[in-house]
C-alpha cells in the first residue's frame, strides 16, 4: 500500500514446516510480493554449534537468515531488512531500565548502540562465521547500504484478535504439521535441550513480558510453555544432524589442556581466537601451559607421563589461563563484570562474550559504571572484549556523583510523564498507548 518494493526471504533450515512453506507462497502469492528461500547445506553443524553454545537452536537460526538476508539485500542492492519480533522481545532487549538510570537516552543515541551491538555480533567467531561467507561484515558500508528495522509487534491486539485477521483477509491456514512454533520442525529439539541443560523453558523470558504487559494471562502463557515433546522424535533428529546431548554435557565438564613450547607468550584469549580458524568450539582448550620444552620418549614422542609430573595442571592452569586484575581500574571493572555476568571471577583475559555477555549486558554494565562514576560507552565494550584491554579506556565523570546502586523501577508503576519520556526516546510518542 505504501508503494514500497518487497521481496520476502524466507530461510528453509532443513526441518521448516510444509504447512508454512504453503503459507508463505499462498500470502505472498496474493499480494504480488516477490519471494524466494534461502538455505545452506552447513546448518547441521550450524544447529550443533548453537546448542552446544546457547542450549537452543534459534541463536543459529537467527544468525543464518541475518547473514544470508544481508547477503542477498547486497546481490540484488536492497537498502532495508524489516524483522518482526514479539512484544515481549521487545521489552527484553530494547527497553531495559539501565538505558534511563545514568542519563537520558535519546532514540539515535539507542539506535547507534544497537548498531555497534550488531556489528559485534556479525564479527564474532561460531559456526555461521565458519561456514558461510561473511567477508562483507567486514566493510563499514555494508551497514550503510544495508540497514535493519527490527518491527516489534507491541500493538495491542490479542492472539484470537490475529487469527481472525489472518482468517478474513489471507489465505493462511495454521500449519498442522508442527507444534506451538507453527515454523519449525526442529523447534523442539531446543526447547527439549534447554530444558536438560538449563532446567527451564528458553521461550519463558519473552512471555514473561507479555504477562507484566498484559497481552496474555499468566495461566494462557505457562500452557503455552507446556509442550508436548515427542522424545523419541527428538532424539531421531539429534542424532540426524549429529548432536549428542551426552557428550555435549560431559564435554562442559571435562578440562581440555594445551602444553606449548613458545618464543614469547601468548595470552589465552589470543590462542582461543587463532584456535577457532581450525577447531570447533568443543576442542578449544580451556587452559593453555607454556613449558620450556616437551619432554620426549626414548622413540621421539612426547612422553605425557612425564609431562603431567613436570607440570602441576590445576596450578599451572589457575597461573596460565587466569590473570588477576591489579589496577585500580581492572578491579573496577572485574567487580562489574562478575556481578552481572554472574561468574565468580574475571581475569583479564576472560572473554565478555565467552562469559556470556551480549548487546544488552554491554549496556547494562556502561551503565553500573556511570552509576559508580566512571564514563564508557557500550560500543568500547564491543570492541575491547578483555578487562585488560577495556581498562585503559575507563575514565572517570567529571562532576560525578556519589557512588551508589542504582534503586530497579517498575514500568507499571511509573507516571505519565515518565512514560512519555521514555516513549519519546524509543521514537514511539505518537503511541502514547504503547
Amino acid at each position: 500500500d505504501l508503494g514500497v518494493d518487497i521481496l520476502a526471504v524466507t530461510l528453509d533450515n532443513g526441518f521448516l514446516s510444509e504447512g508454512a512453506k504453503q503459507n508463505i507462497e499462498r500470502v505472498t502469492k496474493m499480494l504480488g510480493v516477490d519471494q524466494r528461500f534461502v538455505s545452506t547445506a552447513s546448518m547441521n553443524e550450524i544447529f550443533v554449534d548453537s546448542l552446544r553454545r546457547y542450549s537452543n537452536v534459534c541463536h543459529g537460526c537467527f544468525k543464518t537468515i541475518y547473514t544470508l538476508g544481508v547477503a542477498t539485500a547486497l546481490e540484488t542492492g536492497t537498502p532495508l531488512i524489516v524483522t518482526g519480533l514479539s512484544r515481549g522481545q521487545f521489552f527484553e532487549t530494547r527497553l531495559t531500565p539501565d538505558l534511563f538510570k545514568d542519563k537520558p537516552v535519546t532514540r539515535d543515541e539507542i539506535d547507534h548502540m544497537v548498531l555497534e551491538a550488531r556489528k559485534a555480533y556479525h564479527r564474532t567467531k561460531d559456526a555461521v562465521s565458519n561456514c558461510l561467507n561473511v567477508s562483507f561484515f567486514k566493510d563499514e558500508t555494508t551497514f550503510e547500504k544495508v540497514q535493519f528495522l527490527d518491527f516489534y509487534r507491541y500493538c495491542d491486539a490479542t492472539l484470537d484478535e490475529i487469527y481472525d485477521y489472518l482468517n478474513q483477509r489471507l489465505p493462511w491456514k495454521r500449519p498442522a504439521d508442527t507444534g506451538r512454533s507453527s515454523n519449525c520442525l526442529i523447534n523442539d529439539v531446543g526447547i527439549y535441550v534447554h530444558k536438560a541443560k538449563e532446567g527451564y523453558h528458553n521461550y519463558a523470558l519473552p512471555y514473561s513480558w507479555d504477562v507484566r504487559m498484559g497481552h496474555k494471562e499468566r495461566n494462557a502463557a505457562v500452557a503455552e510453555l507446556e509442550d508436548e515433546i515427542d522424545s523419541a522424535r527428538v532424539e531421531k533428529i539429534m542424532s540426524e544432524i549429529g548432536y549428542d546431548l551426552q557428550a555435549d554435557a560431559a564435554a562442559q565438564k571435562a578440562k581440555l589442556v594445551a602444553f606449548i613450547v613458545a618464543e614469547k607468550p601468548f595470552s589465552p584469549s589470543e590462542l582461543r581466537v587463532e584456535l577457532l580458524n581450525y577447531l570447533p568450539p568443543e576442542m578449544i582448550p580451556s587452559a593453555f601451559v607454556h613449558v620450556d620444552a616437551l619432554p620426549m620418549t626414548e622413540n621421539g614422542k612426547v612422553d605425557r607421563d612425564a609431562l603431567m609430573k613436570k607440570v602441576d595442571v590445576k596450578s599451572a592452569q589457575q597461573r596460565v589461563d587466569y590473570r588477576a586484575p591489579v589496577t585500580e581500574g581492572e578491579l573496577f571493572l572485574a567487580e562489574i563484570w562478575a556481578d552481572l555476568l554472574g561468574v565468580d571471577r574475571v581475569g583479564l583475559d576472560d572473554n565478555f562474550y565467552d562469559l556470556g555477555g551480549d548487546s544488552i549486558m554491554a549496556i547494562k554494565i556502561a551503565s553500573r559504571a556511570g552509576v559508580k562514576g566512571r564514563v564508557l560507552s557500550p560500543e568500547q565494550i564491543f570492541r575491547h572484549q578483555t578487562i585488560a584491554e577495556l581498562a585503559p579506556f575507563l575514565q572517570a565523570r567529571r562532576n560525578a556523583p556519589a557512588a551508589q546502586e542504582a534503586k530497579p523501577f517498575d514500568l507499571l508503576q511509573m507516571d505519565d510523564d515518565s512514560l512519555k519520556a521514555i516513549a519519546a526516546a524509543m521514537g514511539a510518542a505518537d503511541r502514547p498507548s504503547s
